[in-house]
C-alpha cells in the first residue's frame, strides 16, 4: 500500500505562476534600487565637484532629489507622497553622512 501522489500538475502550474509573479516584483524592486543608488551617487559627486566641498548639505540635496524620484516611480504618486519621500531621503542621507565619521 503506497502513499497517494502529493504532487500534481495543478500544483506545479500554481508554483510556476507564483515564481513568475515573484520574479516580476523582484525585477521592479531591483530597478528602483538601481535608480536610487545611481542617482544618489551621481548627484553627490556632481554637487561635490560643483561646490568644492563634501559635506552634509550635498547629502541632503542628493537624498531629497533621489527620494522624490523614487516616489515618482510608484503607480499612484501624490504630491504628499513625493514630499514625504524627499524629506525622508534627505534625513536618511544626512544622518548617514554625519554618522560616517563616528562609527
Amino acid at each position: 500500500m503506497g502513499f497517494p501522489c502529493l504532487w500534481s500538475k495543478e500544483m506545479e502550474f500554481l508554483l510556476l505562476a507564483c515564481l513568475r509573479r515573484l520574479m516580476r516584483i523582484e525585477q521592479k524592486i531591483s530597478r528602483s534600487n538601481g535608480l536610487a543608488a545611481g542617482m544618489y551617487s551621481g548627484l553627490t559627486y556632481g554637487l561635490k565637484e560643483a561646490r568644492g566641498a563634501h559635506d552634509w548639505k550635498n547629502s541632503a540635496v542628493a537624498g531629497a532629489i533621489t527620494g522624490a524620484a523614487l516616489a515618482l516611480t510608484s503607480e499612484d504618486a501624490s504630491h504628499e507622497q513625493i514630499v514625504q519621500c524627499a524629506i525622508t531621503g534627505a534625513a536618511i542621507s544626512t544622518a548617514a553622512n554625519l554618522l560616517t565619521g563616528i562609527f
